[in-house]
């Protein structure tokens, strides 16, 4: 069938780094508006609730690009999975629309989403470098600025290593749970076999 075009409003923060939604949001939503605090990290121990508010805009800094991203990504792949015969043959079983949804449909759909969302931990954490910087955040990112602002170049490298660990262990675990979200995937040689339309959509 025919598909409408996407909302601007759901993939406007595509066009925004995270950077510039958090300079915004900290200026808009924290200084002028007074809603939320921005630059007044609370940790949890000290109070729950301050603790999520103060990092309410952090967090949606980070989040809205790679939200409109992956909405974006699972949309197409789920408009091309409804396609498949097989979806056909689930509808002609009299299914509910709900069960060829969650259970036929969106399973096989998610291996980009979750391809995309493994090789894009590298990206969260260079914008979380500055996001950190801006809310003011004890975290790696803020320890990265200040290695390179400092010249320790010893612990600069120690946080390098340790991001490229997390992020070979996060995308091996990636490709470990393919098999689970799709049985057409199987082992051919030791490497994972893809069929035409992933592998083609896994391409960049």
């Amino acid at each position: 069938g025919t598909t409408t075009a996407p909302a601007p409003p759901a993939f406007g923060p595509l066009s925004i780094p995270g950077f510039g939604l958090g300079l915004a949001l900290a200026y808009f939503v924290g200084a002028k508006l007074r809603w939320l605090p921005a630059g007044q990290y609370v940790a949890f121990g000290t109070d729950p609730v301050e603790h999520f508010r103060s990092m309410a805009l952090p967090t949606i800094s980070l989040a809205a690009g790679e939200i409109a991203l992956y909405m974006r990504l699972l949309r197409s792949d789920m408009i091309a999975t409804l396609q498949e015969s097989y979806m056909k043959t689930a509808r002609s079983k009299g299914l509910s629309t709900r069960r060829i949804l969650w259970h036929h449909a969106f399973r096989p759909s998610s291996l980009t989403l979750l391809t995309f969302a493994g090789l894009n931990m590298g990206t969260l954490v260079g914008s979380a470098v500055v996001v950190e910087t801006v809310f003011s955040l004890p975290g790696l990112g803020t320890e990265i600025y200040n290695a390179i602002i400092g010249q320790q170049y010893v612990a600069l490298q120690s946080y390098v290593a340790l991001i490229a660990a997390g992020y070979g262990t996060i995308n091996f675990g990636v490709d470990s749970i393919y098999a689970a979200l799709a049985p057409r995937i199987r082992q051919v040689g030791g490497r994972p076999w893809l069929d035409e339309r992933t592998a083609s959509a896994l391409d960049p």
